[in-house]
């Protein structure tokens, strides 16, 4: 009896878990179809022109990232670091998110650097410094905007930036290089040769991260090269959001587009449907329509597949060139 009542409250469970999950899916999809030909029909008031234009302001934004991410890691160069931001993209684009592509940067630099811990420290470093600087300027668009906005935004945004930069602050400390180097030789004292391989990457994690902040106008001058790339984003948002007749202010466009990149970098979420969900929501509180809201972020969710584009093409070559690299070497041997 005992078990019979088991398997039926857990059938209950089950059930209700499934409701919970399709019950939204279907709504969502019944919405979707319904809003379809409206949606559509906004999105081609879009000329390809504003399309072409936020394509180059989004691969702008990709360059500073990159010439940003040399600040951190300054023995590869910035053509590599762009290509492999592309190909990052292309990663967080069409698998897992955002933790895909994170992944795929720390892969391809390590490849490059020939250290895991080096690129790894790179890629924090930079997400960190981009971080600061995308949040420095929603802030400051919290701050100048005169829409009516709900104040648990802005406490939010402030208490990310404090945060980061309290991390930021704390991982500079001279203590924390200390404690870091004991753990390292605690790992080299072990017999293991497991051991002995995680504190070599730790210490080259440790002479990365040293590197990357021990000067404060590099850590300085990422942070700034940061709050333009956002400033670039929130340029590529106004465009896509006047091609469908969407006005809304720049500043407001400040914490809009700092919002819904932070909802994009959340690992466990499918980025782009993230981010697009949260444009949407935040598209509300400026007073605009859903059928609008779901244009403009179809449309940046379009831009972003087209940078994905780019990077699959990228990848694909460079996996071409590491497959055929060997057949060529034996050609040459005979």
């Amino acid at each position: 009896m005992e078990g019979i009542k088991d398997r039926g409250y857990l059938m209950r469970r089950l059930s209700l878990s499934l409701k919970l999950v399709t019950v939204p899916i279907i709504i969502g999809a019944v919405v979707w179809l319904s809003g379809i030909r409206e949606i559509y029909t906004v999105i081609i008031r879009s000329s390809s022109a504003v399309i072409v234009e936020a394509f180059a302001l989004s691969m702008l934004a990709v360059g500073l990232t990159a010439a940003k991410w040399r600040f951190v890691i300054p023995t590869i160069k910035v053509a590599e670091l762009f290509r492999t931001a592309l190909i990052g993209q292309f990663y967080s684009f069409f698998f897992l998110g955002q933790a895909s592509g994170e992944a795929a940067k720390i892969y391809l630099i390590s490849r490059q650097s020939g250290s895991v811990g080096g690129a790894t420290v790179s890629v924090i470093t930079d997400r960190l410094t981009s971080f600061i600087g995308m949040l420095s300027v929603s802030v400051i668009g919290f701050a100048l905007s005169s829409s009516q906005y709900p104040l648990q935004l802005q406490q939010v945004a402030l208490a990310g930036l404090a945060l980061l930069v309290a991390v930021l602050i704390a991982l500079r400390h001279d203590a924390f290089f200390l404690r870091a180097a004991r753990l390292a030789s605690w790992l080299e004292g072990r017999t293991s040769a497991y051991s002995s391989t995680v504190a070599r990457e730790l210490r080259t994690a440790i002479q990365q991260w040293h590197l990357a902040t021990a000067n404060p106008w590099r850590v300085l001058a990422g942070v700034l090269v940061g709050a333009v790339v956002h400033i670039v984003n929130v340029l590529t948002f106004l465009v896509l959001a006047a091609g469908v007749g969407v006005r809304v202010d720049f500043f407001d466009w400040c914490w809009i587009g700092g919002l819904t990149s932070v909802a994009g970098f959340i690992p466990i979420t499918i980025g782009q449907l993230a981010s697009g969900g949260a444009l949407v929501a935040l598209l509300h509180l400026q007073n605009v329509s859903t059928i609008d809201a779901l244009a403009t972020s179809a449309l940046m969710i379009a831009v972003n597949g087209m940078l994905a584009v780019v990077g699959a093409f990228l990848e694909w070559y460079r996996l071409r060139v590491r497959v055929l690299a060997p057949t060529q070497s034996a050609t040459d041997e005979i």
